[in-house]
């Protein structure tokens, strides 16, 4: 009976560091093959240990996935973390330098699947391994975490870091889900002045109001930027107005209230005019679960008084 319990015991505690063990033991196998964003079907022969980001969501992303050792090259853009602003760079979003990405001599090129197409091609007849993405929403940014981990043997902590936004959103999907039509906010998203700009279907920020209890006044635009008169805007009468915030400012909360033709906008009546990090909020990057809860907080003081003002 003592040598069935003994047997008992060692076999609950080798179930419980099992999944780790066996991690530990069988490392990510190669090559891999998998589906990016154009649908191109890329074979990742090996574990990359140079990898290029032209991209700067995804270069943020990487780095929060512990491989910013192994990132080679990046863009002019990429500028977070800051340890991304030492790596050797590439060019623009736009202007890539096919030359220094092969100098690079890269395992890996990960690019945006929406603005980067025709470097995808020069790429690949240079024989390098490219990956192409460019999720639209919350959910397919999850995705293309999950992905990224995957063909970089990051399984784990791309787990991890999902599991982890998943939560966060959840905790404030939970509270919004069940708000009826008349309690959601109507939301005037501004990302420039003059002319005014806002955020239409198909975007981040779009999801994110709708994800955080908003309305978007800018649902049924036909562009993801699409421009509206100051007539418009007052006709729509905007509960909570957000400003785009960081290097994107144009204008300041205080400005825009002070503006007389806003007087007659509930946001600025009711003084609901805000400003967000667009750094947060404007790319497929982990950093945009802050920017829900911000955008929460804005949206349903009521609801969250659980985040911290110190997170505004």
């Amino acid at each position: 009976m003592k040598r069935r319990i003994i047997i008992l015991i060692a076999l609950c505690l080798l179930v419980s560091v099992l999944p780790g063990c066996v991690a530990e033991r069988y490392p990510p196998t190669y090559p891999r093959t998998i589906v990016d964003d154009l649908g191109r079907n890329v074979t990742i022969p090996e574990k990359p240990a140079r990898v290029i980001c032209l991209y700067p969501s995804f270069t943020e992303t990487l780095f929060a996935l512990g491989l910013g050792e192994k990132v080679v090259g990046v863009t002019t853009f990429c500028d977070y973390p800051p340890e991304a602003l030492h790596k050797e760079k590439v060019g623009g979003v736009t202007t890539v330098n096919l030359e220094k990405v092969v100098a690079l001599n890269p395992d890996l090129v990960l690019v945006s699947a929406r603005l980067q197409r025709e470097v995808v091609q020069g790429l690949e007849k240079l024989g390098l391994t490219v990956v192409a993405l460019y999720p639209e929403n919350f959910e397919e940014i999850l995705e293309n975490i999950r992905l990224i981990g995957e063909i970089t043997g990051q399984e784990q902590e791309a787990s991890r870091l999902t599991t982890d936004m998943e939560k966060r959103a959840k905790f404030i999907t939970d509270r919004t889900k069940e708000l009826a039509d008349s309690e959601r906010p109507r939301v005037f998203y501004l990302t420039w002045y003059d002319p005014l700009m806002s955020v239409g279907p198909g975007s981040f920020i779009n999801d994110l109001i709708q994800l955080a209890g908003g309305e978007n006044i800018a649902a049924d635009a036909k562009q993801k930027v699409p421009a509206y008169s100051l007539e418009t805007v007052i006709a729509r009468n905007p509960q909570v107005i957000i400003l785009a915030g960081g290097s994107m400012t144009s204008i300041t909360v205080d400005e825009l209230k002070a503006l007389t033709r806003w007087q007659v906008i509930d946001a600025v009546k009711n003084g609901r005019v805000y400003s967000i990090d667009a750094a947060l909020v404007g790319g497929p990057k982990p950093r945009i679960i802050d920017g829900l809860e911000i955008m929460a907080k804005y949206l349903h003081p009521e609801l969250f008084p659980e985040l911290l003002e110190e997170h505004l």
